[in-house]
Parts: C-alpha cells; sequence; structure tokens
C-alpha cells in the first residue's frame, strides 16, 4: 500500500488535499465465486386439461295429460235435495262434530256426501265439491260446487257429487255459507272433509 502511495506521488497524482484510496476484494484468501446451479426436472405445478362437468337434472316422472280435453267441467246446473236423517240437534256420535267426519259412498262416477248439519238462523246454504288426488298435466277438471239448501231443522244431510272419474280418488269437501251478524254479505268455511277415496 505504502508503495503504491509513493508511485501516485512520485507521478504527481497525490497532493496534500487530495487522497486516493485503493481498495481491494473483500473476499477471503483464495475464495473463488460458483454459480448456483440450476435445478433440473419436471416442474412441480403440474397441469391437467380436463373436461367441464354438466350440470346436475333433477329426475322427475314424465307427465301424464288430463283425461279431460276441455279441461273444466261446467258448474251443476241444479241443486239436489238434501235428506236430513234426525230431527235431534245433538248428533249421535261426537265424531260428527270434527271437520274430518264426512262420510262417502262412492258409485262408479259419483260420490255421495253425509255430514252433520247443526242448522241455525244464519247458516244460508252448502257447497259440496270432490277434489281428484290423481295428479295430471296440463288443466284440471274442476268440477264446481254443488249447492245444498238446508232448510230449518237440524240433523244429518246427503248430497250426490256426479261427474267424476271412475277409479280416481277423491277428498270430498263441504262449505257451510253464513251470514255475519252486524256485517253485510256472506262468508264460507270449510265444516265437513272425508278421507281420499276412490270412485268405483
Amino acid at each position: 500500500m505504502r508503495r503504491g502511495l509513493g508511485t501516485l506521488k512520485s507521478l504527481g497524482l497525490l497532493g496534500l488535499g487530495a487522497v486516493a484510496v485503493v481498495l481491494g476484494g473483500c473476499g477471503a484468501k483464495g475464495e473463488t465465486a460458483v454459480a448456483e446451479p440450476t435445478p433440473g426436472g419436471q416442474p412441480w405445478v403440474v397441469v391437467t386439461a380436463g373436461s367441464a362437468t354438466p350440470s346436475p337434472q333433477p329426475s322427475r316422472a314424465a307427465a301424464r295429460p288430463s283425461t279431460s280435453p276441455a279441461g273444466f267441467r261446467p258448474l251443476p246446473t241444479t241443486s239436489p235435495t238434501p235428506a236430513p236423517s234426525s230431527s235431534s240437534c245433538a248428533p249421535s256420535y261426537p265424531q260428527a262434530l270434527k271437520v274430518n267426519s264426512a262420510s262417502v259412498v262412492t258409485g262408479t262416477t259419483s260420490g255421495t256426501v253425509t255430514w252433520w248439519n247443526p242448522g241455525g238462523s244464519n247458516l244460508v246454504e252448502y257447497r259440496l265439491t270432490a277434489i281428484s288426488q290423481d295428479l295430471s298435466a296440463g288443466e284440471q277438471r274442476d268440477i264446481g260446487w254443488t249447492v245444498i239448501t238446508p232448510g230449518d231443522s237440524c240433523g244429518f244431510l246427503s248430497a250426490t257429487v256426479t261427474g267424476l272419474e271412475p277409479k280416481t280418488p277423491y277428498v270430498f269437501s263441504v262449505d257451510a255459507v253464513t251470514t255475519v251478524r252486524g256485517r253485510d254479505g256472506t262468508r264460507a268455511a270449510t265444516v265437513a272433509r272425508s278421507r281420499p277415496i276412490s270412485t268405483n
């Protein structure tokens, strides 16, 4: 280092106001830089081409079209005559007071329904219908309401719904139409209903 400074001084490169510093390598004596080897082999991320999975489709049974070409039945033009079977205002069995107490005797295309009529001055009429339990696609047949005028006496009433499909389950339902004291108009509520029962 002194020899190098002397050489610089002899060449006039080192003055009182200037100092030159020469730095050498900082590594250890005899140490040689070695390049890092590049790793070989396959890349660790593997991408495989695939195919899209189709969306699941709901499974459903094949629809069976309605057997009614017109879709709906007309309302009945006549009302059957009710047949009271008791003069007492208390039913012969408590089950008659429950809504699921209507009994039905079916024919091939009809059903005769019997239910308890408690009477009352506010009772206007009964409306009887049969609701098919045989599901089918498209418009459903609506047999409409069969209207029954109860009269003044209480007791069991029977009425027949006609125009039904053979070998078809139905639920028969009876609505009572009554007036409401202090209000205009009427209201209807289901008072008797049968279990599903099939025609012959």
